[in-house]
């Protein structure tokens, strides 16, 4: 299957290398699971990494956690969460707004209005792994939710309520169901 066509694209068409190289990533590491969930860890993989990267670097802290998010998902390989990791904080930056939108575009028609809460809740949860969430973080974190369709009067209060929690919330939000 071509590795594109979770987007609808075909190989044909430029500008989706980048998402292609994370997917092919995903795949091979969980090739026992469905496509839906390949293409959600994809994109909810690629929204950690943008809020870990938006102040300009990802700090050791940062990408802990998102090495510890990634080896909480089921039957991922020993290794397996490291090497994604250090694939998502190499292609990441490099992603079009194109690719970005067909993220977007792909998440609101796998998740409901409360299950992209959820990512968004997510995303502030790892903006704030480090202690404060950084004004490029917070911009970030708005301009993914505006993206999204959460609305943006959400962030702030899930903004505070990241930073106050003693313990966020470890591991991936559970993947949507598919719908009929």
């Amino acid at each position: 299957m071509d590795p594109l066509a979770w987007l609808g694209l075909s190989k044909s068409r430029s500008g989706t290398a980048h998402l292609s190289a994370i997917h092919v990533r995903v795949k091979a590491l969980l090739p026992e699971d469905e496509s839906v969930v390949h293409r959600y860890i994809v994109i909810v993989s690629v929204l950690l990494t943008r809020i870990s990267q938006s102040d300009g670097q990802v700090r050791p802290c940062e990408f802990e956690r998102l090495n510890a998010l990634f080896r909480h998902v089921e039957r991922m390989p020993v290794g397996g969460a490291e090497s994604l990791c250090n694939v998502l904080t190499e292609v990441v930056p490099k992603l079009t707004p194109s690719e970005l939108g067909l993220c977007y575009r792909e998440l609101k028609s796998l998740c409901n209005a409360d299950e992209r809460l959820q990512v968004v809740r997510l995303l502030a949860s790892q903006a704030s792994v480090d202690g404060a969430i950084a004004p490029s973080e917070h911009s970030e974190l708005a301009k993914i939710a505006d993206a999204l369709g959460v609305p943006i009067d959400l962030v702030e209060p899930l903004a505070i309520e990241a930073l106050s929690s003693a313990a966020p919330p470890l591991g991936l939000v559970s993947a949507p169901t598919e719908r009929a």
